[in-house]
């Protein structure tokens, strides 16, 4: 890990700044003495208070960690259910943050690790764009292991944030998008994607959902700069199939085989979604949206985001 990174971090015991120990072995605090242990050069930064990802817990796992293939033959042989209509905006997203300034700019990518290899792609045009990948996952391989409810920076030390697929599987949202907002400098460009109608697909680990509007209102710090489908109503009609008939099945091996064999029946139907990606009627039955924004000081007042919906419902109190 690079001083200059290190400098961005700070202890979430006292806030005080991290230094380096040995060739990374560890990273110490320089106020309160609290030490955080690394793995592969990759520091894990939990709180002792931490009790859903204890650090001692995370570094036993981390040093157990072994790579296995079936998740490259699953995906390699199995038709995928969803599709993804806002890759692009990633490309203007990237565009908009390198033009930040003409210095280094950082982009933390939050529960990254799977989408490394693609992103990693994309920022390789922008000679000044550095991609910091941060995860819980210690199957993920990332730069630094950590809790999205407590991100390990100092103040608005971050130009840019990307967060997908990740906010449906953490706790406390608001807790995560204020952190958010606490580490983006001002201006901080943030690209974020949240689920709206998908069914369960992390067991235990799987706690909310957001419609457009609540995805805007989780991130009424930010400008609006663009929002609208990731998957639309032909991925969900493809999710729910595919449920509905794992509901009669508890085996995991037959449900397996159920699911690729429902997928390979039914998985042209998100190709619907391209015909249906400029329809605002689709938005309400939203497999997953996107949102991009930029950093602000002021709070985007609730009546105007309700104004704002997009959608085919008229419906209004008043």
């Amino acid at each position: 890990m690079e001083k200059s990174l290190i400098k961005k971090l700070q202890c979430l015991n006292c806030t005080g700044q991290l230094y380096s120990i040995g060739h990374m072995q560890y990273l110490k605090c320089k106020v309160c003495d609290e030490e955080y242990p690394a793995v592969e050069n990759s520091p894990i930064l939990l709180s002792e208070q931490n009790n859903l990802f204890p650090k001692k817990v995370i570094f036993e796992s981390l040093n157990k960690r072994r790579k296995t293939k079936n998740k490259v033959l699953s995906k390699n042989y199995v038709p995928q259910i969803s599709v993804n209509l806002a890759r692009k905006n990633l490309d203007m997203y990237f565009h908009r943050v390198a033009s930040l300034n003409e210095g280094e700019i950082y982009i933390l990518v939050i529960g990254g690790g799977s989408q490394k290899l693609w992103l990693d792609k994309k920022a390789s045009l922008y000679k000044n764009i550095i991609l910091l990948y941060c995860d819980i996952d210690t199957s993920s391989i990332v730069d630094l292991y950590c809790d999205a409810h407590e991100l390990p920076f100092i103040d608005s030390s971050i130009d840019g944030i990307i967060t997908t697929a990740v906010l449906e599987h953490v706790l406390y949202p608001e807790v995560v998008s204020a952190e958010i907002t606490r580490v983006l400098k001002t201006n901080g460009m943030l690209y974020s994607e949240i689920p709206f109608m998908q069914q369960v697909h992390e067991g235990a680990y799987d706690f909310t959902r957001y419609s457009l509007s609540g995805h805007r209102r989780l991130f009424n710090m930010f400008k609006e700069i663009d929002s609208g489908l990731v998957a639309g109503p032909g991925t969900v009609l493809v999710w729910s199939i595919e449920n509905f008939v794992l509901a009669f099945f508890s085996t995991n091996i037959i449900r397996k085989i159920i699911k690729g064999l429902v997928r390979y029946l039914f998985f042209w139907f998100k190709y619907f979604d391209y015909f249906l990606k400029n329809k605002k009627q689709a938005m309400d039955g939203a497999s997953c949206t996107f949102f991009i924004g930029m950093k602000q000081n002021t709070i985007i007042a609730d009546k105007k985001i309700i104004n704002d919906y997009v959608g085919g419902k008229s419906y209004k109190h008043f």
